[in-house]
């Protein structure tokens, strides 16, 4: 009886490690040629999944500017902070060295200099920035000041730096912490005193 038992054991053990006949047929002998060559088994190709990413976003305006613009030579705040705090000037003219790639001071002027020594140093061919440190007294008699920023673009300019100055005048203003009044001129009658005199009230 025990016999039988361990018979039918060993039959049930048997058929509990038997693959069926579809799994096996997905591999083929691994050696072939008596053993010399070995071979892989046959893989299932599956389908695959290819994701688009989507464009990334275009860049912002101020980012443009920034990359557009110049870079900032240390002597411009410095000068800018002199003129603001302690008054040391009346006004500072800024050029952009296009070779150099950025922005530098051109001119300073004394704080007894006059609006017109002001005026007459920007060149009526070129652009230039510029910052002005306008006094006057209110109709109530208090003396006051404002800080101009000044974007000189004459139309006798070239066209090229006329691109480059408007591309970098934001960036560029952004340095100077103070700026009250901003004025853009192309001509000296869009800058005159009295146009001054009227964005500083």
């Amino acid at each position: 009886m025990s016999g039988r038992v361990n018979r039918h054991q060993r039959k049930a053990s048997q058929s509990m490690f038997m693959l069926p006949e579809s799994l096996l047929n997905l591999e083929t002998p691994l050696f072939e040629n008596g053993g010399n060559k070995a071979t892989t088994p046959n893989l299932v190709q599956l389908p695959l999944e290819v994701h688009v990413l989507p464009p990334p976003p275009p860049a912002s305006t101020d980012q443009a500017n920034a990359t557009s613009g110049m870079a900032v030579h240390d002597d411009c705040k410095l000068k800018f902070l002199e003129l603001k705090a302690k008054r040391t000037y009346r006004f500072i003219v800024y050029k952009i060295e296009e070779k150099q790639k950025q922005v530098i001071v051109e001119k300073v002027g004394e704080p007894a200099e006059s609006y017109e020594n002001f005026a007459a140093s920007l060149p009526a061919d070129e652009c230039r920035y510029a910052v002005y440190d306008f006094d006057f007294v209110t109709e109530e008699n208090c003396q006051k000041s404002r800080i101009f920023f000044i974007a000189w673009s004459p139309d006798t300019s070239r066209v090229r730096s006329k691109m480059i100055y408007a591309s970098s005048k934001d960036r560029f203003k952004r340095e100077l912490d103070g700026i009250q009044v901003e004025l853009q001129a192309t001509d000296p009658t869009e800058m005159g005193l009295d146009v001054i005199k009227s964005r500083a009230s």
